[in-house]
């Protein structure tokens, strides 16, 4: 069973892991009610409102060939517990889970790198629960209580650590192989014209399949392209 530690508020849950990561026993998790400087994937500011579920996973696996997979992986039990509430979520390749087309959870992992090898890894993830009138987070959010869901923090927290613990050694392993097939199942954008933006530049066609590594196909107009890491714009 892994070791949750609460906060009322942190600058950052992810920040708390990295500096006491060599302190901290592997699987710990640390959550916050609210954070004062919450970040997001390309360094975006996380707003953090009272309701939301905040909590980052300190990991130390024995194996490090798939750990770009482990957010996949989060995202996916995030699906998972959020369909027991007679939801339909899907995921917006890499690790973004909607329902309706609005964004419930976002999930940011970084590694910790000592002596040229790869100390920890470190899961943030933000999920909207409770809260309402998300229109300032700069993207269409919505929450599960605006969902009709009302369910303790807490409650979800562990359903999901349950549900990710559980698929954890698979995906250490096997990397995106363990959990290819239920993914894809949640991710209905094969066959439809998206562009994928990062940090520097964007690129626009239509998505062929997610790759058994877990990268996106895309066919454009230069050709079949390989995409590692981007944010999906439909």
């Amino acid at each position: 069973m892994s070791n949750i530690l609460y906060f009322e508020t942190l600058d950052s849950t992810q920040s708390y892991l990295k500096q006491h990561h060599s302190e901290l026993n592997d699987q710990t998790v640390v959550t916050a009610g609210t954070q004062t400087a919450g970040r997001g994937r390309f360094d975006r500011r996380w707003i953090s409102e009272p309701g939301g579920l905040y909590f980052s996973v300190l990991l130390k696996p024995t194996k490090t060939d798939f750990v770009a997979n482990f957010t996949q992986l989060m995202a996916l039990c995030i699906c998972q517990a959020t369909e027991r509430y007679a939801l339909q979520p899907n995921l917006k390749w890499p690790n973004d889970v909607q329902v309706n087309g609005k964004k419930l959870c976002g999930i940011l992992s970084e590694a910790v790198v000592q002596n040229n090898q790869v100390a920890c890894v470190v899961l943030g993830v933000g999920v909207n629960v409770a809260q309402a009138g998300l229109s300032q987070v700069g993207q269409p959010a919505v929450s599960l209580r605006e969902l009709g869901v009302n369910v303790a923090q807490e409650d979800f927290l562990q359903a999901v650590l349950d549900l990710f613990f559980a698929g954890y050694p698979a995906v250490v392993a096997d990397g995106f192989r363990a959990i290819c097939s239920a993914y894809k199942e949640r991710f209905p954008f094969v066959g439809k014209q998206i562009a994928v933006k990062n940090v520097a530049s964007a690129v626009t066609g239509i998505v062929e399949d997610i790759s058994p590594r877990g990268t996106l196909l895309l066919r454009t107009a230069q050709g079949p392209q390989e995409i590692l890491i981007g944010d999906l714009i439909v």
